[in-house]
């Protein structure tokens, strides 16, 4: 599963560039661009003897807000840029006075190793590494992870033990098989299939997906599917994370897109309404937009489906191509003093356990009286 916008299109960058004096007087263009934003590199190791190398952006002087977030990649083999895909989200975080941080995935750019030999629990291990890292360069910023997609199976192991202060979901996934179910009756609804071959045709690929992710070597006659993905799949396929989000101690925005392609937005923010107890949270579903927040003419469930005019019309957008408020929700969530929030909630629940205490003991006072006034009489 990816977040549609995972890969830039050299193409339309040319194309763009020779209009670009043309554009800039709109002004959304300038978020595509973070070269002339302040940043530094960093690293860290992963897995005993794995380094991951990423770039920390930083807001202009005099304008930090102490808090830092972590970008987390959704599927594929993305770099710390993501094909530019999330610049206007990066300058966006910026403008608020918040550093990113945000590296190249393993086997990607200049980090060792291999994505595709990841479990989630392998990347949820990276992340707590990255944050390690982060809390020593910044002691006394809020550190936390904005999420995407995927990172619905990473972020929700983490916890509060693990020094991050919240976290912000965006179009996160529950169920691996519901999500592969939602995404191939999304693609085929689309080729005009009928609900009756919709479900059969689910039913056929779970038992052909049985057959050629049990084996115990690789199949040689799997077409574009190559080895390393077929071990990804097979290692990842039964991940559900309803347990992980019922135990999350961290603050969390989890957030989805009302006309998301990608996974069951409906369906997952039930399941996060119902089983993530953690105070403070938020889980919401933004009307008209997509699995990465953006509006919903931009609405496609992978970035090679766009047509050329939806790529340039996004491109000059910058971060007004996002749904109205989703960039907001984000960042305001990010500067919120988790910590206090956290105290306060933990406050309440000791006053509400306190008052029950009291009644409870106020409750027996009455009942030792009235059996006193029984045995008297």
């Amino acid at each position: 599963m990816k977040c549609i916008l995972l890969t830039g299109s050299a193409l339309l960058l040319d194309l763009l560039l020779l209009a670009l004096p043309a554009v800039m007087a709109i002004g959304g263009v300038e978020d595509q661009f973070l070269s002339e934003r302040r940043s530094e590199e960093f690293s860290f190791t992963w897995n005993k003897n794995i380094t991951l190398h990423g770039t920390i952006w930083l807001p202009s002087d005099g304008a930090s807000q102490g808090s830092i977030t972590a970008l987390v990649h959704g599927d594929g083999p993305t770099g710390r840029i993501n094909g530019d895909g999330y610049n206007p989200l990066i300058n966006a975080l910026l403008d608020r006075g918040i550093a990113v941080a945000y590296w190249d995935k393993p086997g990607v750019g200049e980090s060792g190793g291999s994505w595709l030999d990841q479990s989630m629990s392998d990347r949820a291990d990276e992340t707590r590494s990255a944050i390690r890292e982060l809390r020593e360069r910044f002691e006394d910023f809020a550190i936390g992870a904005i999420g995407f997609s995927q990172a619905g199976w990473v972020l929700p192991r983490l916890s509060i033990e693990d020094g991050i202060d919240y976290l912000v979901l965006v179009g996160p996934a529950v169920n691996w098989q519901d999500q592969s179910d939602y995404f191939g009756t999304i693609r085929m609804e689309a080729e005009g299939k009928s609900p009756g071959e919709i479900e059969e045709a689910l039913i056929q690929d779970r038992a052909n997906d049985d057959v050629i992710f049990n084996a115990p070597t690789f199949p040689s006659n799997l077409g574009d599917l190559t080895e390393g993905r077929w071990g990804f799949i097979k290692r990842n396929r039964h991940e559900d994370s309803t347990i992980f989000i019922a135990n999350l101690t961290i603050p969390t925005l989890a957030v989805w897109g009302e006309d998301d392609l990608n996974v069951d937005a409906m369906n997952d923010v039930e399941i996060y309404r119902q089983f993530l107890t953690v105070r403070p949270r938020q889980v919401v579903l933004i009307p008209e937009a997509t699995h990465s927040l953006l509006k919903s003419t931009y609405n496609y469930q992978t970035f090679d489906q766009w047509p050329l005019e939806i790529q340039e019309e996004w491109y000059v957008e910058g971060r007004s191509a996002y749904a109205e408020g989703a960039i907001d929700l984000m960042t305001d969530w990010v500067l919120q003093d988790h910590k206090k929030s956290k105290a306060k909630s933990a406050k309440g629940k000791k006053s509400e356990v306190k008052q029950s205490k009291k009644k409870k003991s106020a409750k027996g006072k009455k009942s030792e009286i009235k059996q006193s006034k029984k045995k008297k009489k």
